[in-house]
């Protein structure tokens, strides 16, 4: 355990200083503007107009296992699809312990609906929703689970495709301690992890492709959700492949979506043009 936190820890070291050069470096050219859908301070989202609408808006979730993380941090992150021609929305949301599920997904909800109701309607004919961590289990409520969609008057067939990097998919897969102990704190008192985990999200017949990025030394969020979400996808007629990162841990599978990114960037950007 003591070791696979400090191999984390030291992962992300060269990761902050990036996202923080690449914030910095052209903040003047690339604009952005914050709009708020709700009157909670952290209920608002990051737009970047891309400049390309026959690409697919892509709606990125940070993560930070629901209690921290924001879209200022991931300025880099809007950068890299906005110099691509995207369209891209980074939503925030309110947080643990101040609020609990499933008010997260609430509020993802209910910011994708504002986005669909003021971004231009040729950028929002397509989809695709990219989820890091607990931002993961976020989009996939907001791309499967049809009786939040139905509450919020989203119409799934905009969604194009699902990309989880390093996504909580499956709570019962997750068997270190801390993402054990993250779960706890993020459901509750009054949920059972069983009805709340995302995979039983999976019913019907599914034809939005997923795919799952996960770090091969990810000790955090074990590569098992990634397995186990992509199997039950596949058995319910969709199409869903895992792809293992060797040498990734958890948190610098973001530096594929960074500057220039990786050599491995290239399928993630395939995918979603595909």
């Amino acid at each position: 355990m003591r070791t696979f936190k400090i191999e984390e820890y030291v992962s992300r070291l060269p990761l902050t200083m990036k996202l923080f050069h690449h914030d910095l470096g052209q903040r003047q050219l690339i604009k952005y503007k914050d709009v708020r859908y709700g009157r909670d301070k952290r209920q608002y989202y990051r737009l970047y107009q891309g400049n390309n609408p026959e690409r697919p808006l892509v709606f990125f979730i940070h993560g930070g296992g629901w209690w921290h993380g924001s879209p200022k941090v991931l300025t880099a992150i809007g950068k890299f699809f906005y110099r691509l021609g995207y369209t891209v929305v980074l939503p925030a949301y309110r947080l643990v312990p101040e609020y609990t599920y499933p008010r997260q997904i609430n509020d993802i909800m209910r910011a994708f609906s504002h986005v669909i109701k003021t971004v231009p309607r040729e950028c929002c004919n397509q989809v695709a929703v990219i989820g890091f961590s607990a931002g993961g289990e976020l989009g996939a409520h907001l791309v499967f689970d049809r009786v939040m969609q139905d509450k919020y008057g989203i119409d799934p067939t905009v969604f194009k495709c699902f990309i989880s990097l390093a996504g909580v998919l499956d709570f019962t897969k997750c068997r270190s301690s801390y993402a054990k102990h993250l779960i706890k704190n993020y459901l509750g008192q009054k949920y059972a992890l069983d009805k709340a985990n995302p995979k039983e999200l999976i019913k019907g017949s599914i034809k939005i492709p997923v795919l799952c990025i996960h770090g091969s030394k990810d000790r955090l969020i074990d590569i098992q959700n990634a397995i186990s979400f992509a199997e039950t996808i596949n058995r319910h007629g969709g199409s869903a492949k895992v792809h293992r990162l060797k040498g990734y841990h958890h948190s610098d599978i973001m530096e594929l979506l960074i500057g220039k990114g990786k050599a491995e960037t290239y399928r993630l950007l395939d995918f979603i043009e595909r």
